[in-house]
């Protein structure tokens, strides 16, 4: 069997501020749960699936962090999002109606509602409320390793002033994983990245072999990391650290210089919470009058110097097919670094991608 020339680690990383007020019929931060459901967690979710039913035996990473995991296992959360979504999915079927005469825009709202339903059938049928149930039946299958993050996720560095804040933003964060998942975790993702000497053995001494870091906390070790960030290096107390692929990074992230600034996707400041007359729109916006984005976007992001009136209607399966040529860009990239370095390394390199 021949041996790879290296390996792309692709590492998500999921958090969202822990956001619960009971004492408010509706907070308006708390669509930030449930955007994240509908947009991404549940997608997510959706591909893990239909890639295990193809029988494609992937492999990835993910943080849950002890925040984010706590309000989707929380049950006033849980029913709070199947109203949100049944309230966007009577809206999207108005928008349905509303846009009839006009094919381009009609087609961008039969997206949303077909979306939007899925969503609360995927959520609500298959997950049973809770999309833990789902991430610990792709981790169970063997193809998603889930680690933690700190508790609350704290800036390590500003924390360790006080040993003990840093010590219980560690255990906390493994006390808590292992409740919900049945087992403590192996490795971490550290909030912002953030580093300082000796985290290595307080992450050892709760248990956790690896974590991962910015490019220039591998880069600007002493003494300088042989391979740079394309092998791991364990630090005295005994944690695997893994950098972070500039190159990768940036062609996923930069509006500038990599692929979400195309014209083809959709304009994020542009919506219908927005957009629409207040008396259509005051039913799905906040109680008080205050306008918010509901997620119904019908305009791409056209050209950087386009100013947002006259942005052009976005169209799904030009977005589709872009994605589908950014993807093949991203893997060819990724091989090419892999070439290049195998050629020069005694070990075959690793490029670690990790996504917020």
């Amino acid at each position: 069997m021949d041996h790879p020339k290296g390996y792309i680690a692709l590492v998500l990383h999921a958090h969202l501020p822990f956001v619960r007020h009971p004492e408010h019929e509706e907070f308006l931060e708390e669509d930030w749960l449930y955007e994240a459901i509908t947009e991404t967690y549940i997608p997510l979710l959706l591909v893990f699936k239909r890639l295990m039913d193809d029988g494609v035996d992937f492999k990835i990473t993910m943080t849950l962090s002890p925040p984010l995991a706590s309000m989707l296992e929380d049950e006033l959360l849980q029913d709070r999002y199947v109203r949100h979504i049944e309230r966007l999915i009577e809206l999207a079927d108005k928008e349905v109606v509303r846009m009839r005469s006009k094919p381009l825009y009609l087609k961008v709202a039969e997206m949303y509602a077909w979306k939007f339903k899925e969503a609360r059938w995927f959520f609500v049928d298959e997950c049973r409320r809770n999309l833990l149930n789902a991430f610990r039946e792709v981790r169970d299958a063997g193809h998603l390793e889930i680690v933690t993050c700190g508790a609350t996720h704290g800036f390590l560095p500003l924390m360790h002033v006080n040993s003990n804040a840093v010590r219980a933003q560690i255990r906390v964060a493994v006390d808590s994983y292992t409740r919900m998942f049945g087992d403590p975790p192996a490795g971490i993702w550290l909030p912002e990245c953030g580093y300082f000497p000796g985290l290595g053995r307080e992450l050892r001494q709760a248990g956790l072999a690896y974590t991962f870091l910015d490019a220039h906390g591998l880069l600007f070790g002493m003494p300088r990391p042989q391979y740079g960030i394309l092998a791991p290096i364990v630090s005295p107390g005994g944690c695997a650290f893994f950098g972070r692929d500039i190159d990768s990074s940036k062609q996923v992230w930069s509006s500038e210089e990599g692929y979400p600034g195309d014209g083809s996707y959709r304009e994020f400041y542009r919506d219908l919470g927005f957009d629409a007359e207040f008396d259509y729109i005051s039913p799905y916006i906040h109680p008080m009058g205050i306008r918010k984005n509901t997620g119904i976007k019908y305009h791409r992001i056209t050209s950087k110097k386009c100013s947002m009136k006259k942005k052009d209607v976005y169209d799904p399966e030009i977005a589709r097919r872009m994605a589908r040529a950014h993807a093949a860009n991203f893997i060819s990239n990724r091989e090419q670094q892999i070439d290049y370095w195998s050629k020069r390394m005694e070990r075959p390199p690793i490029i670690l991608s990790p996504y917020d």
